[in-house]
C-alpha cells in the first residue's frame, strides 16, 4: 500500500486578535484535511488492488502480453520505492518469462529484490530467469538465498530440486574454465557477457567488445563471446580482427554456426559495407519450455 506523509500539525503563538472559536475552527480543518487524506489513500489502494487482481487474471489465463502491457502501464504511476511496486515488478517477471523473455524476466525480478531483498519467492524466480539468460553462477547463488529465506514448507521441496540442478550446471561450467576457478569469476564473467549483449542491442559496439573480451580474459573456453566479440569489431569495420575472433570461435567449437555464417558474409561486407540491422538471438526462444516453466505468484 502506498504510504503518504502525515500532516505535520505544529504549534503556534495565537496573535492577539485570535479568539479560541478561531483555534477550534483550525483543528477541525485540519483534521477534516486528515480524513480526506485517508480517503484518497484508500481510493488509490483501492484502485492498484483493481489493477493487481486483472493482472493476476490475465496470467492465469495466459494473455501473458496483455498482464505485460498493464504491469507497465501501472509501474508509470507509482513511486520508485514502495512495495506496491515491486508486486508489481514480480507479476512483469512472471509474464515475461512466460512470454521466453527471459533477459525482461530477469531485470523485472532484479528490480523487485532491490525492493524486497527478504523475499525467497522472488530469489526463486529470479533464479530460474538467470538459468534462462545463461547466468548459472547467479542461478546457483540466488536459489541458495532462496533457500535461506524460505518459511513456506510446500516450496522446500521445490527449491531443493531447484537448488541441485543449478549446483550440476555452475560446477559444470566451472570444470569446464579450469581448476580453482570459482563460483565467483563465473558470475563475474557470466554478467560480463550478459552486459555485452545489452551493449550491442544499444549499439555501442566498442563498449561491448570490451565487455566480451574482458569476458574471454576470466576464462577462454566458449565460442559465443569471440563470435559476438567478431561481430563488434566487424561493425567497427576492424575486418581483420573480426576475421580473426570469428577464426578463434569455430577453434573452440568448428559446429558453431553464428561464426561459420558471419565469417561467410564478411568478404561481402568489406566490399558493400555495414549491414543496416544486427539480429539479436536469444538461445531459448521459441523453445518448447512453457509448461516447465513454474514461476511462483503471490
Amino acid at each position: 500500500m502506498c504510504i503518504y506523509p502525515a500532516d505535520l500539525t505544529h504549534v503556534a503563538l495565537r496573535t492577539s486578535g485570535e479568539s479560541p472559536n478561531s483555534k477550534a475552527s483550525k483543528i477541525m480543518a485540519k483534521k477534516s484535511k486528515q480524513f480526506k487524506r485517508k480517503k484518497k489513500v484508500t481510493a488509490i489502494s483501492s484502485q492498484f488492488d483493481k489493477w493487481m487482481d486483472l493482472i493476476g487474471h490475465q496470467i492465469f489465463k495466459g494473455d501473458y502480453r496483455e498482464a505485460v502491457t498493464n504491469c507497465e502501464r501501472l509501474l508509470n504511476s507509482l513511486p520508485l520505492r514502495t512495495s506496491q511496486r515491486a508486486d508489481v515488478l514480480a507479476q512483469l517477471g512472471t509474464a515475461q518469462g512466460m512470454l521466453q523473455n527471459f533477459p525482461q524476466s530477469y531485470e523485472a525480478f532484479s528490480e523487485a529484490l532491490a525492493l524486497e531483498p527478504n523475499n525467497a519467492e522472488l530469489w526463486y524466480n529470479r533464479s530460474l530467469a538467470s538459468q534462462f539468460t545463461i547466468r548459472f553462477g547467479r542461478a546457483l547463488r540466488d536459489i541458495e538465498r532462496a533457500i535461506e529465506l524460505n518459511t513456506r514448507s510446500e516450496l522446500a521441496e521445490q527449491f531443493a530440486d531447484a537448488l541441485e540442478f543449478s549446483r550440476e550446471m555452475a560446477e559444470k561450467s566451472m570444470e569446464l574454465r579450469g581448476p580453482n576457478f570459482t563460483l565467483d569469476q563465473l558470475i563475474e564473467q557470466e554478467d560480463l557477457f550478459q552486459q555485452g549483449l545489452k551493449l550491442m542491442e544499444a549499439w555501442k559496439w566498442e563498449e561491448a567488445g570490451q565487455a566480451f573480451q574482458a569476458s574471454i580474459d576470466l576464462g577462454d573456453c566458449l565460442p559465443q563471446p569471440w563470435g559476438n566479440l567478431g561481430i563488434c569489431l566487424l561493425m567497427q569495420e576492424r575486418y581483420d580482427e573480426a576475421e580473426a575472433a570469428l577464426k578463434r570461435a569455430l577453434v573452440i567449437d568448428p559446429e558453431y554456426s553464428l561464426a561459420k555464417d558471419n565469417l561467410a558474409l564478411l568478404a561481402e561486407t568489406r566490399r558493400t559495407g555495414l549491414p543496416d540491422r544486427v539480429a539479436m538471438n536469444q538461445p531459448f526462444k521459441g523453445s518448447k519450455l512453457k509448461q516447465g516453466i513454474t514461476f511462483i505468484r503471490e
